[in-house]
């Protein structure tokens, strides 16, 4: 798939009372739409950690946001204001439980592009939960 939009990804991780880790990615992708749901897909860098892997983010006309990841780190993560969501991630290192506690989703998103916002917390395999804003706004390339 030929690259149609940019994508600026802003996301912020903390744990407790610490200062929030900011990362903020520019990166190329490419959005769709298919089967009820705006389909977004961009490859990880280096810079995430999570090079080799192709990262999807499915927002559904319900409002529901499913991220997906396939190559070197594998996992699908459902974000549904105020659910709790239970999966297993698959990394080089290992398989972790992971559950998700959102408390924030918005989009809004056309053929144009637009803007995905996630918050949520995260533990892996039961420890000490992390806190994760990400922020992703989606234009045309060449707009």
């Amino acid at each position: 798939m030929e690259p149609n939009v940019l994508l600026t990804i802003k996301g912020q991780q903390w744990s407790g009372k610490e200062k929030p880790q900011e990362i903020l990615l520019t990166t190329e992708g490419h959005l769709y739409r298919k089967a009820q749901a705006w389909h977004v897909v961009y490859q990880e860098s280096s810079a995430t950690g999570m090079d080799g892997t192709q990262t999807t983010m499915q927002v559904f006309d319900d409002g529901s946001i499913v991220l997906s990841r396939s190559g070197t780190h594998e996992m699908r993560l459902t974000f549904q204001a105020g659910n709790r969501h239970i999966t297993r991630m698959n990394t080089p290192y290992g398989d972790l439980d992971v559950a998700v506690y959102t408390s924030l989703v918005d989009s809004s998103i056309n053929d144009q592009g637009g803007y995905i916002q996630l918050g949520y917390s995260i533990d892996f395999n039961n420890s000490e939960h992390v806190n994760t804003r990400l922020d992703v706004k989606i234009r045309q390339r060449g707009v």
